[in-house]
C-alpha cells in the first residue's frame, strides 16, 4: 500500500517540506498531486509523466512545488495557506488509478 510521509512532520512557516511517497507500485505512467482531498482541476497542483519525464502544472500550482520522478512532492517556503491534506493520484499502465 502506498503511503506518504511528510519530512519533517512539523514544519514552520518559511521552511520546506517533502511529501515522500513510499511503496510506489510498478508499471506507473504518472502521478498527479492535488491540494486537499478533492481530485478536480481546481485543486490540481502538478503532474508528472514517467515515460516522457514531462511535468505539467495546474491551477493550484504556486511556483513553490517540485514533483520528482519518485512521485514525491517538495513544497518550499511553506505558508499557512499550505496547511491541510494533499492527495496523490497514481496512474498505472492501462489507465488504472
Amino acid at each position: 500500500q502506498v503511503t506518504v510521509e511528510a519530512q519533517p512532520t512539523n514544519v514552520s512557516e518559511g521552511k520546506d517540506v517533502l511529501l515522500l511517497v513510499h511503496s510506489l507500485p510498478t508499471n506507473v505512467t504518472g502521478y498527479i498531486w492535488y491540494k486537499g482531498q478533492i481530485m478536480d482541476l481546481q485543486h490540481y497542483i502538478t503532474a508528472y509523466t514517467t515515460d516522457t519525464e514531462m511535468i505539467i502544472f495546474g491551477p493550484a500550482y504556486s511556483g513553490r512545488e517540485t514533483v520528482y520522478s519518485n512521485a514525491s512532492l517538495l513544497i518550499q517556503n511553506v505558508t499557512r495557506n499550505d496547511t491541510g491534506s494533499y492527495t496523490i493520484q497514481i496512474i498505472k499502465r492501462g489507465h488504472r488509478t
